[in-house]
This record gives C-alpha cells, structure tokens and sequence, in this order.
C-alpha cells in the first residue's frame, strides 16, 4: 500500500499506526501534509504560518510509542503561545508577538506525538462566526470557494476537510468547532466545560470557551478527548482502552435512546430549509438505528438567554482588548484592531459588573433548564446552523453601520449603547446563522455537529447533537453508530 496514495483516506490514528509498524515515516508524513498545504492554501488561506522547523525538531525527538505518533497537525491560532513563532490572535497587532515560552497545552501536544508544522487562519480574537481578518485574509470554504468557511476555527476546518492533516487543534466560545464543521462538511465536538486538563480558558468568555479538534473521524476526536483528560496512561490504550475511555464508548452498543427534535430557532429568526433538511435527515438516521425521535419546544427565552450571552462577550472583549494592549505594551487606543472589534470593546468597557452577574445567572437558569429537559430526553438534535455556507463580507457591517459606529467610538457613547433593543440587533444580524450552537457553551454541555447531510446546493450541512453535561459518551457512541451507517470520510471537495 502506497500510503502517499491513500494520505487522505487515513484518520489520525491511522496514520500514527503506519509509523508505529514502520510502514511510513514521520517525514514522509510531513512531506506528504506539506505537499497538500501548498497546493491548496493559495485558494484555501487556511494556514496564515507555517512551522516547518519546529516540525522538523519534533520529529528528532519522536517517541513512536506516543498516542498520535507522527501525525502531521496544525493548530488555530488563537490563545496557544508556541515559544519562537507568531501568535497572532487573528490581529493586526500581534502578527508580530512571539512567544517565549510553550504553553501547557502546547508541551501536551508535542508529548502526544503531533508534528505540528502550522497555525490556522482564525476571526480577530475568535470574536466572528466566520473566518476573514482583517490581518490575513478570508478562509474559502474548499466546496465552494465563494464561501467562507465558517468560524472562527475556519483554517482548520477548512484544512481538515481538504484532507491536509486528519485533524487540526480547534477552539469554541460560541459555536466556532462546530459551525465550521458543519460548513465543511467534517466532524467537530464540543467537550463539556473544563475536561481537558491543559488548557487555561477556565475564565474565556465566562467559562463558555473549550478548546478540542476538528477531526474526520469520530474516533480520533474520542481518543483525543482521552489523551487531554489524561485517560490515556496505559501503553496498550489503542488495542485495549480503559473502561472510562472515551475512545472505547464509540464501539459499545447504544442503547435506545430519546431524542428531542427541535428545528426552530430558539430566538425565532428563520431556519433556512437546508439546515431543517439536514436536522430531519438525522433524526430519520437515528429511528433507523432504534433510536426513538419526537418534536419538542425549547421551552426558555432564546431571546433573553442570546442577549445574556452577547453581553458576556462583550464584556470579555474589552478585558481581551486591554490584555492584548498590556501584553505588547500600548494604549488600546494605539491598538491595529479592526472596526468591530474596537467597538465591541467599547461596549464591553461600559458592562457593569450587576449586568454581567445578571447575564450568568441568565445562563445558569437555562443550564438547569437544560438538566431537566435532559431528565426526559437523553439527546437534543437540531441543524447545527442557521444558514447555509455564508460568503465572507456577509457579516461586515454596511457604510452607515461603520459610520454610526466611529462616531459612538470617537465620542465613547458607546459605552451606553447596552440595552434591549441593541441586543436584539445584533441577533437579527449577527447571531441569525448561529442560534443553536452557543446554548451549550453557555451551559456548559457536550455538543457536536455531524456530516451526514450534503444538500441540493452541493454543500454539506451538520446535525447538531446536545446531551447533559458530563454525558460526552453517549455523543460519541451515537456518533460512532451514525459514522458506521452513514460514513463521511470518503466526501471530500473535488479540488483535494
């Protein structure tokens, strides 16, 4: 078997099994990743820096015992200070920050045998559902290159679905695995809040953000859930996992489990039919399985609950504005930020600490709203998106938008812009393709969105799965069974 041949049929872990028998090298891995990079990324812009040296250091010091043993990697560039290469952030102003030192999830990575050779192209501070900085470029969605490909983990979605590498390091406030995902037609699950034992997002957006990956296969986002919550410490983990594994729950049997359909958004705005399509395809999958599907109302105020999250994001813009003036030591007025960022700053600067105490409390009545619902329903499926595939300026604000917003900046008025009506806004024009996604960050649930829908426009479209928080096994065991009566590896867009 030529395994340059077949690169792109092989998961992560398939691959790491290549070398572990010595079939293939590492470099020869790298090579082959490399090779993919530089035929699509002048289309693609997924990866905004590579990092072939440190690839190539990495592979010096390989452990071909480790769990991903020589997997090429790339990893969104956001929040993970690599020592000696840029971290951008998504900005203007931090193309130019190196880093001096690892970070803990960094140092985790490169003991678990990943060679990461590149960062991803990402949204300004992770702050937009799609993926166009103003420091790079837009990230193409590789089905249809008119299209964005969703955020703000666009670059490794983008990557991941054109067959690059199996699976690249992703991170999620708000929806950012899982609308990509959707959107390029690849698997992305959101663990429940603060499983991975390396990360340090414990106070991102209020707890809401969770970094994990953007995978092709099921099994490779489980064994990597095990590998970060440290469930990985026998050597025979692959050919025997343990019990609590992760990894293990995709291959038991599921038992027949309740599903609540729910294809309206929580905050009434329109579903397009695609996206319904896609919901229902997959609630037709899972009673084919045994599984028993019926329709239920949300039962909370989408609207309170999207307007408690605006604010919180908000709120931890303008602290990571300043971080970010601190760290490269200017004024945040002396900032290379982009218009809606600064802005959002703005506003953010003038929460005060009673609204921002309101809105968790916000969250945490949906989250035992949620608890009591799941006491009924074992699983909640809706489309993982809104809309289908967007293009990248769908989102920018119009002429008088900007205008408005300068003028709130230049005068700080828009310190008192919070309010009801203003919120509801930017739900109509911002929040209208994300609707569903961001109610698991805000309580704290396992989430994923699963390819198993390509539409009529060619495009794929995700089913969105939710469970109780800490119940991430039953995602992975309904994804395992749906991944092995609906396979998705072999879809991949005809330019890779």
């Amino acid at each position: 078997m030529n395994p340059f041949s077949e690169y792109h049929t092989y998961d992560a872990l398939g691959l790491a099994a290549l070398v572990k028998k010595g079939e293939v090298s590492p470099a020869e891995l790298l090579a082959e990743a490399q090779d993919r990079l530089s035929r699509v990324n002048p289309q693609l812009h997924a990866v905004t820096c590579q990092m072939d040296s440190l690839a190539e250091s990495l592979i010096m010091k390989l452990d071909k015992s480790s769990l991903f043993s020589g997997v090429p990697f790339l990893v969104k560039d956001l929040m993970l200070p690599f020592a000696g290469f840029p971290m951008s952030n998504g900005s203007k102003a931090m193309k130019t920050y190196i880093p001096a030192e690892d970070s803990d999830m960094v140092k985790r990575l490169n003991a678990a045998g990943f060679i990461t050779f590149g960062k991803t192209n990402t949204s300004e501070l992770g702050t937009s559902s799609l993926t166009n900085p103003a420091a790079f470029t837009a990230t193409r969605n590789p089905w249809d290159l008119t299209k964005n490909a969703g955020g703000s983990s666009g670059g490794s979605s983008a990557a991941v679905a054109a067959r690059v590498v199996p699976m690249a390091y992703s991170s999620d406030g708000g929806g950012s695995i899982r609308l990509p995902a959707s959107y390029c037609g690849i698997f992305g699950f959101k663990p429940s809040r603060q499983l991975n034992q390396y990360e340090n997002m414990a106070n991102a957006w209020g707890g809401a953000v969770v970094s994990h990956v953007s995978s092709i296969s099921v099994r490779d986002s489980a064994a990597y859930l095990d590998l970060v919550t440290e469930n990985t410490r026998a050597n025979n983990f692959i050919s025997e996992p343990g019990k609590n594994s992760y990894l293990l729950s995709i291959t038991q049997k599921s038992p027949a489990l309740k599903i609540g359909l729910i294809t309206e958004a929580p905050t009434k705005t329109p579903v397009h039919h695609e996206c319904i399509h896609a919901a229902e395809a997959a609630a037709k999958q899972c009673e084919a399985l045994g599984h028993h599907v019926e329709n239920i109302p949300w039962g909370f105020d989408g609207r309170e609950l999207m307007r408690a999250f605006l604010t919180i994001v908000f709120h931890y813009t303008y602290k990571d504005v300043v971080n970010m003036a601190n760290l490269l030591g200017v004024e945040v007025k002396n900032l290379d930020i982009e218009l809606n960022t600064r802005f959002m700053s703005l506003v953010g600067s003038g929460i005060k600490p009673e609204q921002v105490n309101a809105a968790l409390q916000v969250w945490e009545n949906t989250a035992q709203h949620m608890t009591g619902l799941h006491q009924k329903y074992d699983v909640i499926l809706t489309p993982t998106v809104a809309t289908p595939p967007l293009a990248s300026h769908d989102l920018d604000p119009t002429g008088i938008e900007k205008t408005v917003m300068r003028f709130l900046i230049s005068t700080g008025l828009g310190k008192k812009v919070l309010n009801n009506h203003f919120l509801d806004t930017l739900i109509d024009k911002s929040l209208y393709q994300t609707p569903f996604t961001p109610i698991a960050n805000m309580t704290g649930q396992p989430a994923m969105s699963v390819p198993l829908y390509w539409g009529s426009d060619g495009l794929p479209h995700g089913a969105h799965f939710m469970t109780a928080e800490g119940n991430d096994r039953i995602l992975f065991m309904l994804a395992g069974q749906l991944e092995a009566a609906h396979p998705w590896k072999d879809k991949i867009p005809k330019e890779s």
